[in-house]
């Protein structure tokens, strides 16, 4: 009989199976633990990831497209290229300054009150000039040249330029590397990265005097600063703009200009993965003092709460709570002051805005010789009421030099003619908006002419005119001086003929000159004006301000010279030959209107005064 050799099969006891149960039930349990840990480890590190940014923008329909205005070099040494996300670290030792975008980086928890320099509506001229940062235990306020130097940072990254798009490319530059200059004096030790402007987006209603294309002259303008100052260009720009080179209307506030919190995420997000990771240059980071606790506007906070989310009684005392600044000054180049109702002759004012609907009206007041430009936002009005505040405003009134001179030549007598030519001064000035006038009546015929002649007619005799003339720019008014023209007779047929008889000079002192014409010849004096009282048909010229004099008389077949060194001045006359009357002519003008009626080309008088017809009707 065989014996059945094989084992018996044995069946796991009670005991065992429970014990391989309890493994099963721990190593799932680890592997739950383990994936848990892995999510909030993920999680925990999301800062440090960068946020996608596209690649390309879409274009977006209805919106014009500006988007070759925009124009970068691509191999430019100063412009930061892609690089590996350089992680938090590399946002944690950075400094920001700028304006109101800077400080809603800090009001929506994205950086820390450490690393910013910031404030609302400020410029680069505010931001080189005002006491903005303050710390904890120092009553003192200091400009953001001087905190850099206090907080010692690794690099600053600045980003300045939305108030200041009013300003000439040119003016804005000098503002911005003065500013750079005095951040490089103060703490030289720091990496310095200029980021652009951002964009605005296409709808920006709340702003409407702000200018796309304007902001890409800036930015490009910048990226040439760097260039020659060994600066580092951050394009973040091109991150936050849509297809069409407007700001994508995704990033911002409805109709604003502010980024809102995606908008801010994908600038640090740009700037971690285009990083300038230098050598630490700092000698220490000892003694950094803590930043004092700002409080920041509403506009550069996290946007406000719906409707739904509160009631409207509890959003009226929050309104009523916030307290912005207007602030109003001259440019540092002067030339103007800033008047209200209640004050005048002011070179800076400031406001306090306790309520949002407020309103504030300044005037911009040019003095002599000036006109206004426009003040720093663009508004070319020289008086401004601004209301409906969102955010503090920071603004300059920008004047410029301007002058407008006239000078006068001819025979003021009848049958003669006189020519006044005007000469103005400024940029800002020009030819078209000349105004000339008689007696305080504007001839109007005359407007825009820089040379008007002015036929001399027997309806005319007896009668004294002042002219003067005025140029406008802005809502101001220059004036010239005065010259007065009075005709008291009439010339013999003779008299207008050319200087071709003899003459004889004599000086009393050295240095005279003499000349002679038709109308007679000029002299000039330093000292006072004269006026000529003359009888027989004489005609008398006076320019009535200023410094220079000239005479003449006109007699039989001769003419005398005479000058005195000691007086400062000469006198001219000239004969024409034998007439029946005779002119005399006196000017004075300032020191500085230094035209002499000699130096003037005049037209034909037959031509002039055919093209200047409604001008002698007026002037008789």
């Amino acid at each position: 009989m065989k014996q059945n050799t094989q084992p018996e099969k044995q069946s796991l006891t009670p005991m065992q199976k429970q014990a391989v149960l309890v493994c099963f039930v721990c190593a799932l349990a680890l592997l739950l633990t383990i994936g848990i840990t892995m999510t909030f480890i993920s999680r925990g590190k999301s800062i440090s990831r960068p946020v996608e940014i596209p690649d390309s923008a879409p274009k977006v329909e209805g919106e014009d497209d500006i988007s070759d205005h925009y124009q970068i070099n691509e191999t430019s040494a100063a412009l930061l290229t892609a690089t590996a996300d350089a992680g938090e670290k590399y946002q944690t030792e950075t400094l920001f300054i700028g304006d109101s975008n800077t400080v809603r980086l800090y009001a929506n928890g994205l950086i820390s009150l450490q690393q910013f320099c910031a404030k609302e509506g400020i410029g680069t001229h505010a931001a080189l000039n005002e006491g903005i940062v303050t710390f904890k235990r120092d009553d003192n306020r200091y400009t953001i040249a001087q905190a850099v130097a206090k907080m010692k940072p690794r690099r600053v990254v600045i980003m300045l330029g939305t108030n200041d798009t009013g300003m000439e490319v040119a003016d804005f530059i000098a503002n911005y590397s003065a500013l750079v200059q005095a951040i490089q004096t103060s703490y030289p030790y720091t990496d310095i990265i200029v980021n652009t402007v951002p964009p605005v987006p296409a709808e920006h209603s709340n702003y409407p005097n702000m200018d796309q294309t304007k902001i890409d002259d800036f930015n490009m303008a910048l990226l040439s600063m760097c260039e020659q100052m060994g600066l580092k260009f951050l394009n973040t720009a091109e991150a936050l703009k849509d297809g069409n080179g407007y700001g994508n209307a995704d990033y911002y506030q409805s109709g604003d200009i502010h980024l809102k919190p995606a908008g801010l995420k994908i600038l640090l997000s740009y700037l971690r993965t285009h990083a300038y990771d230098t050598e630490d240059r700092r000698p220490d980071t000892a003694n950094i003092p803590t930043r004092a606790e700002y409080t920041a506007n509403p506009s550069s906070a996290v946007a406000a709460p719906s409707s739904s989310e509160v009631t409207s009684s509890s959003a009226s005392s929050e309104e009523a709570a916030v307290l912005y600044k207007a602030g109003y000054r001259v440019d540092k180049n002067g030339g103007g002051t800033l008047s209200t109702d209640s004050v005048s002759g002011k070179t800076s004012l400031s406001y306090e805005i306790t309520n949002p609907a407020q309103s504030v009206t300044v005037t911009a007041v040019p003095e002599s010789g000036y006109v206004f430009v426009k003040w720093s936002d663009g508004v070319t009005k020289k008086t401004r009421t601004d209301t409906g505040f969102k955010q503090n405003l920071d603004v300059t009134a920008v004047f410029a030099a301007a002058s407008v001179k006239i000078s006068g030549s001819g025979k003021a007598v009848v049958g003669g003619s006189y020519t006044f030519k005007a000469k103005i001064s400024g940029k800002n000035l020009d030819a078209s908006a000349i105004r000339w006038y008689s007696n305080g009546t504007e001839v109007t015929a005359a407007a825009g002419e820089t040379t008007v002649t002015v036929p001399i007619t027997a309806e005319m005799q007896g009668g004294t005119f002042k002219i003067h003339a005025t140029v406008s720019y802005n809502d101001s008014t220059v004036t010239s001086n005065t010259l007065e023209l009075t005709i008291a007779g009439a010339a013999s047929s003779s008299s207008s003929s050319s200087g071709s008889s003899g003459s004889s000079h004599s000086s009393s002192s050295t240095g005279s000159s003499s000349s002679g014409s038709s109308a007679g010849s000029t002299s000039s004096s330093g000292a006072s004006s004269s006026e000529t009282s003359s009888s027989n048909g004489t005609a008398s010229f006076s320019h009535s301000t200023g410094s220079s004099s000239h005479s003449s008389s006109s007699e039989a077949g001769s003419s005398s010279h005479s000058s005195s060194a000691e007086a400062g001045s000469s006198s001219h006359s000239s004969s024409s030959g034998p007439t029946t009357g005779s002119s005399s002519a006196s000017q004075s003008s300032s020191a500085e209107n230094d035209a002499s009626d000699s130096n003037l080309a005049d037209k034909p008088a037959a031509e002039e005064g055919a093209s200047r017809t409604n001008t002698e009707t007026a002037l008789s």
